[in-house]
């Protein structure tokens, strides 16, 4: 093995970098011992036993009346003895810093004192009074060696003072170094160094100066995460992309490289994407340039300004140290925290790359660019890359996933796993089926519906629903649709000319009671969808502006998790629209618009229902795509209705279907005598007879507020009405 390779080995390198910061602390020793030396001969101390903390020589009043005297001991270093001796050492010391950095350096693997002097560009006097402050949390003594040479032995930490007086500067003016240690220097400004704010209050050449624990840790070969940031950042992972987007995130790079100005002042601003595509698309963007990508979480952001610009410039060194970027997504912040966001980023020295709805309107330069949103067959690329990156073959049938499902890259890797695992619980050597991705896919998208919907198992199969053929039809050409989507707008190249008005919209419209809920089931169950049922009449609101919120959050919520959404009372929001009297009118109409809007955008199946057709607007019914009348059941169909409404294991006794079908009632009401009639026989320890059924015909006529009549009831008229 060779030594370049020995010394690249983390071990290796950790005792060369501790050999190398050794060698700086020793350096720094042997400048305090030379200006001990300097100091002995010119406080001209009565007794080194004298007491000086209560009492100051004369030679020492005479030495603060007239300053120091810098060529007085330029002379005495060059002169006297002692000091000449340790100008030999403090050279050899010097020889070894830099034999040790270089080879380091050649071994690819520089010493972190190096780097950090590197990424920050330090000078070499901000370099010494950096280790000045780090010296006494590696070696305890400095503390006392710094109350030495300050003349008191409570000023136990690096000051400005000490570090003008021991460090050889490189400038003849004394300001130019003491400008390095004001606030918006870089060590203060990216807190390389901290004032310690613990310490009494004392003038500024007097103020102690700390390393906090993350650069001691850094100069240690340590390079991780600030705990304090641990809630404020999260690790962006690299995921598959598109080669559409790969493509963009290569232009990106190339317009960052590019630029005159230094990376922490670029801005990238993505418009229009998912939160999820703009993420991944930063991270490709930040893969190219060599750098890790972090997002910050806003809302973890303090509410006090001091606090936060604190955290943030903690964030701006983590920048450096990290070569990290900031992905900051506008979007989730509150409205009324934004115009705070985007001052405190304007001001962050950080390569941001920020997501929105709207251009990002901070001062800096800034690239805009509009990401589409990945269309079918980008999708479908990534899963193919996504399959073959978990060594697998392609699948033919990603096609249909990905005209269902909207799933981002990671979303698309974890789904693939998930069926793996469903797979493995086979057999473990049972193949990868496409029903294992496709429940994979609905795992891994159920919609965030809780608060705005109601989950609808589905139940029902064709075989339950009793309708006309006309409707019958019609619900199994909407299945078709939805089905067959990606033949028809992927392979036959329909989506290409198709920007809008890809949602498969339908109208379910009869009185109640006649099968519409039934159909959307027998449509989810069919098509393996989940189904959601919205409460129109509960998410229209008084408040402007708050219908439109709630359903953008339910079409959001429900195109990532695949759902059918069967809106329910239709009426509520679609009824025919007057003519505009006031601001809450002319709001409503455009709730309506939006709405209709959406509906052609939604890449699923919604479905609105209504008792009430003819209170629909005109317009709003064009823009359909199906329209269901669900009529009123004939007798044939009630008979049919009564006949299947009883499951095979149901133990029945001499039902008389023919008269059954007499009533003039739907199959939601049928559904229901038949519930309760088992629950009466069940009762009675027999099983269901016609007596059960009447019995519970009655019980519905009374929720109905219908007239129980003897032509209805026939021979069973007097039981049920006794």
């Amino acid at each position: 093995m060779s030594e370049t390779t020995s010394i690249t080995e983390p071990s290796r390198w950790k005792r060369a970098n501790r050999e190398h910061l050794e060698a700086e602390i020793a350096r720094l020793r042997v400048l305090l011992h030379r200006r001990a030396l300097w100091l002995r001969r010119h406080w001209g101390h009565d007794s080194p036993h004298d007491d000086m903390t209560y009492r100051i020589s004369e030679a020492q009043a005479d030495s603060l009346l007239h300053g120091e005297d810098a060529a007085a001991k330029a002379s005495f270093y060059t002169t006297d003895p002692d000091a000449v001796a340790l100008g030999s050492l403090l050279a050899s010391v010097e020889a070894r810093i830099d034999a040790i950095g270089k080879e380091l350096q050649h071994a690819g693997a520089p010493a972190a004192l190096d780097v950090l002097a590197r990424l920050f560009g330090l000078s070499r006097f901000e370099r010494d009074v950096f280790l000045l402050a780090l010296a006494p949390e590696l070696d305890s003594s400095f503390e006392r060696l710094y109350g030495y040479l300050q003349d008191d032995l409570n000023r136990r930490q690096a000051t400005t003072q000490l570090a003008l007086t021991v460090l050889p500067t490189a400038r003849a003016d004394e300001q130019d170094e003491r400008d390095c240690l004001l606030p918006d220097a870089t060590l203060r400004r990216f807190r390389l160094l901290a004032i310690d704010e613990a310490a009494p209050p004392a003038a500024f050449p007097s103020r102690p100066l700390r390393v906090d624990e993350r650069m001691l840790n850094f100069v240690l070969g340590v390079n991780r995460l600030d705990e304090r940031l641990a809630s404020l950042l999260d690790p962006v992972p690299t995921t598959l992309i598109s080669p559409a987007d790969a493509e963009l995130a290569g232009r990106i790079m190339r317009w960052v490289q590019a630029a005159d100005s230094h990376l922490p002042s670029r801005r990238v601003n993505l418009i229009g994407a998912t939160d999820a595509n703009s993420r991944h698309l930063a991270r490709a963007v930040c893969d190219a340039l060599g750098i890790v990508l972090f997002q910050l979480n806003a809302s973890a952001l303090p509410p006090s300004r001091s606090d936060r610009r604190e955290l943030l410039a903690l964030v701006e060194r983590e920048a450096v140290l990290l070569q990290m970027a900031v992905y900051v997504d506008l979007n989730a912040a509150r409205a009324e925290d934004r115009p705070e966001l985007v001052h405190d980023i304007d001001r962050l020295s950080a390569f941001c790359i920020i997501d929105s709805a709207v251009r990002w309107p901070g001062q800096r330069e800034t690239l805009v660019v509009a990401v589409p949103k990945p269309d079918a067959p980008q999708q479908a690329e990534v899963w193919q890359q996504a399959l073959r990156a978990a060594g697998l073959a392609p699948n033919g049938e990603i096609g249909a996933l990905v005209e269902q499902f909207d799933l981002d890259p990671s979303q698309i890797g974890r789904a693939i796993t998930i069926a793996r695992g469903r797979a493995a619980l086979r057999s473990s050597s049972a193949e990868l089926t496409s029903d294992d991705l496709w429940r994979a896919c609905e795992q891994e998208a159920a919609p965030k519906l809780d608060e705005l919907a109601q989950r609808v198992i589905a139940a029902y199969g064709w075989e339950d629903i009793v309708l006309p053929p006309q409707p019958f039809q019609q619900l199994q050409e909407i299945a078709a649709q939805v089905a067959h989507r990606a033949q028809v707008y992927q392979h036959w190249g329909f989506g290409a000319k198709l920007n809008r008005g890809r949602g498969i919209s339908a109208l379910f419209a009869g009185p109640s009671g006649t099968g519409k809920t039934m159909a959307a089931e027998v449509l989810a169950r069919h098509l393996r969808l989940d189904l959601y049922r919205i409460d129109l009449a509960g998410v229209v609101s008084k408040y402007i502006g708050e219908t439109e919120r709630n359903l953008r959050s339910i079409f959001a919520a429900a195109e990532r998790g695949a759902a059918i959404l069967f809106f329910d009372e239709a009426d509520a929001l679609f009824g025919k629209r007057s003519e505009v009297k006031d601001s809450h009118d002319r709001y409503a109409n455009i709730e309506v618009n939006y709405l209709l809007q959406r509906m052609e955008d939604f890449r699923g199946l919604a479905i609105l229902a209504t008792n009430r057709k003819s209170a629909l607007d005109s317009a709003f019914v064009r823009r359909l795509r199906f329209i269901v009348d669900f009529p009123f059941p004939d007798a044939a169909h009630r008979l049919r209705i009564w006949q299947g409404v009883f499951p095979p294991q149901a133990d029945l006794q001499a039902i008389d279907f023919a008269r059954l079908a007499r009533f003039e009632i739907p199959g939601g009401h049928i559904r229901n005598i038949a519930l309760a009639a088992a629950f009466l026989a069940a009762s009675e320890g027999v099983p269901i007879g016609m007596l059960h059924v009447m019995r519970a015909a009655r019980r519905e006529y009374a929720k109905m507020d219908r007239i129980v009549q003897e032509a209805d009831f026939g021979p069973y008229y007097a039981a049920v009405t006794s």
